[in-house]
């Protein structure tokens, strides 16, 4: 009996060996086929990522054969890619190493950063900007040659300002607790700029060429079809009711924006944002979105990149749609 016992424990012994030296075989190979599918992900990646890189290089490159009125969609074109890699690597970050995923995001930055300084190179933002030493000849050929017109209304008084100095662009700088506005043969084609004002409310009938917002606080804005970009930055606590082919938006927060744009519009910095279809109407306005150059039926008032999220499976936190209820539907 104790033979018999002996055998059926050394049958026992034997199959548990080959049970294991089974698993640890299998074990063996699915960690060589997990790390064959993990190297065939990097590399995957590792290629696309060049690929995309290597685009928006080219396009980074090619900036500097553009005519200024090509620039403004072709930056808006390198931000979207750019925002996209980012997306990509927010996707991929599951199996990308620590140090390789610290790579790629030091690659974002560098164009990222490259293109911010090449926009601002070639599509310089118009500013206010006042010559101290300015003198007789030189004054009086100043103010023959700038297009500079202020309308404010004072106690229902409506003025018109011309300014002498030298290397202003049409629009409103350091006014406050004033309803102003500019006509449409003010603003045509032009660069307008509404920079440094405070509980202002200015309406702009008419399509600009491009606009800027600079430090607006408390403040309503109502333009009519800008034929290229907006730029706003700064801007606190305001409503924007708005037109343009592109968006960019920095640096602002508590900011209600009624928009119509036909690209895309683009988000750096910003928080409590919300947007809701551009609903401002006024006598010419279909005539100006034709002047403008821009499509009334094509509204991506939804499509907002933030590049500070990158999470594509979730909603940014940082800008939402209007609820509809509180919405303003029409404008007095």
């Amino acid at each position: 009996m104790e033979l018999i016992s002996d055998s059926v424990d050394k049958i026992n012994t034997l199959k548990n060996r080959e049970l294991e030296r089974k698993l640890n075989l299998q074990k063996k190979q699915e960690t060589k086929k997990s790390f064959m599918a993990e190297n065939e992900q990097m590399e995957f990646f590792q290629r696309t990522f060049n690929e995309k890189q290597n685009y928006i290089e080219s396009l980074l490159k090619k900036s500097q054969t553009l005519s200024k009125e090509e620039l403004p969609e072709h930056f808006n074109t390198i931000s979207k890619e750019i925002l996209m890699l980012q997306k990509y690597v927010a996707a991929s970050n599951l199996f990308l190493r620590n140090y390789f995923l610290q790579k790629c995001q030091n690659v974002l930055q560098e164009l990222s950063l490259r293109a911010q300084e090449l926009e601002n190179d070639l599509l310089p933002k118009k500013k206010f900007g006042f010559k101290n030493k300015a003198k007789g000849n030189d004054v009086a050929k100043g103010a023959d040659t700038i297009d500079f017109a202020l309308k404010a209304a004072t106690n229902g008084n409506v003025k018109t300002l011309k300014e002498n100095s030298l290397g202003i662009e049409c629009g409103f700088h350091k006014r406050s607790n004033e309803t102003l506005s500019l006509s449409a043969e003010e603003i045509a084609k032009k660069d307008v700029c509404l920079e440094h004002l405070t509980n202002c409310t200015v309406y702009l009938k008419g399509y600009p060429s491009t606009l800027h917002l600079n430090h607006l606080s408390d403040c309503k804005i109502f333009s009519g079809p800008v034929s290229t970009s907006i730029f706003a930055e700064n801007c606190f606590n305001s409503t924007l009711v708005i037109a343009c082919q592109q968006l960019r938006l920095h640096a602002s927060t508590k900011v209600d924006i009624y928009l119509h744009v036909t690209s895309r519009a683009i988000m750096e910095d910003c928080n409590n944002i919300a947007i809701a279809p551009y609903n401002w109407s006024y006598d010419t306005l279909d005539t100006d979105f034709v002047n403008a150059g821009l499509d009334k039926e094509i509204n991506n008032w939804r499509c907002v990149d933030d590049f500070n999220w990158l999470n594509a499976e979730m909603h940014s936190p940082n800008w939402r749609e209007m609820e509809e209820e509180k919405r303003v539907k029409e404008w007095t």
